[in-house]
Protein backbone atom coordinates (compact mmCIF):
# COMPACT_ATOMS: atom_id res chain seq x y z
CA UNK A 1 0.00 0.00 0.00
CA UNK A 2 1.60 3.27 -1.18
CA UNK A 3 -0.28 6.65 -0.28
CA UNK A 4 0.31 10.24 -2.58
CA UNK A 5 2.78 12.63 -2.19
CA UNK A 6 1.08 15.75 -2.88
CA UNK A 7 3.31 17.77 -1.29
CA UNK A 8 6.99 19.60 -1.97
CA UNK A 9 9.26 20.45 0.10
CA UNK A 10 13.26 21.83 0.20
CA UNK A 11 16.01 19.86 1.69
CA UNK A 12 18.99 21.49 2.37
CA UNK A 13 21.47 18.65 3.53
CA UNK A 14 24.24 19.94 6.42
CA UNK A 15 27.68 18.53 6.17
CA UNK A 16 31.45 19.27 4.54
CA UNK A 17 31.36 21.65 1.74
CA UNK A 18 34.92 21.95 1.64
CA UNK A 19 38.29 22.53 2.93
CA UNK A 20 40.01 25.54 4.17
CA UNK A 21 43.50 26.32 3.31
CA UNK A 22 44.92 23.99 6.38
CA UNK A 23 43.00 20.93 5.28
CA UNK A 24 40.58 21.87 7.60
CA UNK A 25 36.82 20.55 6.58
CA UNK A 26 34.29 23.52 6.37
CA UNK A 27 30.38 22.74 7.35
CA UNK A 28 27.46 24.52 5.46
CA UNK A 29 24.30 23.25 3.62
CA UNK A 30 24.10 22.19 0.11
CA UNK A 31 22.49 23.56 -1.32
CA UNK A 32 23.05 26.82 0.42
CA UNK A 33 20.01 28.54 2.46
CA UNK A 34 19.96 31.65 0.20
CA UNK A 35 19.10 29.14 -2.39
CA UNK A 36 15.77 26.78 -2.79
CA UNK A 37 16.61 23.73 -1.24
CA UNK A 38 16.60 20.19 -2.51
CA UNK A 39 12.89 19.49 -4.35
CA UNK A 40 11.52 16.19 -1.94
CA UNK A 41 7.31 14.98 -1.82
CA UNK A 42 6.17 14.31 1.38
CA UNK A 43 2.78 13.37 2.55
CA UNK A 44 2.16 16.35 4.61
CA UNK A 45 2.75 17.93 7.69
CA UNK A 46 1.13 19.61 11.21
CA UNK A 47 1.95 21.26 13.88
CA UNK A 48 1.45 19.46 17.32
CA UNK A 49 -1.15 21.22 19.36
CA UNK A 50 -2.07 19.83 22.61
CA UNK A 51 -1.80 21.17 26.58
CA UNK A 52 1.18 19.14 26.76
CA UNK A 53 3.94 19.93 23.90
CA UNK A 54 5.18 17.63 21.62
CA UNK A 55 9.15 16.75 23.21
CA UNK A 56 12.12 15.16 20.71
CA UNK A 57 14.64 13.83 22.63
CA UNK A 58 16.36 13.18 26.11
CA UNK A 59 17.08 17.40 25.68
CA UNK A 60 13.92 18.01 25.67
CA UNK A 61 13.16 20.41 22.73
CA UNK A 62 9.85 21.40 21.63
CA UNK A 63 8.63 19.89 18.83
CA UNK A 64 6.67 22.95 16.14
CA UNK A 65 6.22 20.76 13.22
CA UNK A 66 5.94 17.23 12.45
CA UNK A 67 6.89 16.19 8.61
CA UNK A 68 5.33 13.20 7.25
CA UNK A 69 7.86 11.34 4.75
CA UNK A 70 7.30 8.48 2.79
CA UNK A 71 10.22 5.39 3.14
CA UNK A 72 13.56 6.01 1.57
CA UNK A 73 13.25 10.23 3.05
CA UNK A 74 17.32 11.08 3.87
CA UNK A 75 17.74 13.74 6.34
CA UNK A 76 19.87 13.93 9.60
CA UNK A 77 20.09 16.49 12.67
CA UNK A 78 21.35 19.73 11.63
CA UNK A 79 19.40 19.87 8.14
CA UNK A 80 17.22 22.37 7.15
CA UNK A 81 13.50 21.89 5.60
CA UNK A 82 11.95 24.95 3.34
CA UNK A 83 8.32 24.60 4.14
CA UNK A 84 5.33 27.16 2.91
CA UNK A 85 5.72 28.37 6.65
CA UNK A 86 8.97 28.80 7.28
CA UNK A 87 12.26 27.45 7.87
CA UNK A 88 12.91 24.47 10.12
CA UNK A 89 16.06 22.74 11.38
CA UNK A 90 15.61 18.64 11.68
CA UNK A 91 15.80 17.37 15.68
CA UNK A 92 17.34 14.28 15.72
CA UNK A 93 16.85 11.63 13.11
CA UNK A 94 13.65 10.49 11.54
CA UNK A 95 11.35 8.69 13.40
CA UNK A 96 11.21 5.30 11.28
CA UNK A 97 7.90 3.31 11.43
CA UNK A 98 8.67 0.96 8.47
CA UNK A 99 9.34 -1.92 9.70
CA UNK A 100 6.01 -2.67 12.16
CA UNK A 101 4.10 -6.01 11.61
CA UNK A 102 2.47 -7.35 7.71
CA UNK A 103 5.86 -5.71 5.57
CA UNK A 104 3.61 -2.54 5.69
CA UNK A 105 6.00 0.78 5.67
CA UNK A 106 4.00 3.28 5.95
CA UNK A 107 7.18 6.16 6.41
CA UNK A 108 8.84 8.37 8.93
CA UNK A 109 8.02 11.74 10.88
CA UNK A 110 10.63 13.76 10.99
CA UNK A 111 10.53 16.56 14.07
CA UNK A 112 11.29 20.16 13.23
CA UNK A 113 11.95 23.28 15.14
CA UNK A 114 11.05 26.70 13.36
CA UNK A 115 14.44 28.95 12.73
CA UNK A 116 13.97 32.06 13.64
CA UNK A 117 16.29 35.44 12.29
Amino acid sequence: MTFPTPYTVGVHRYGVTGQDPRGNDIFGFTPPLDQPGTQRRVYGWYMPSSTEPLLAGHDRVVVDVALLVPPGFQVGPHDQIDLPIGLFKVIGYAEDYNHGPFQWTPGSVVNLSRVEG
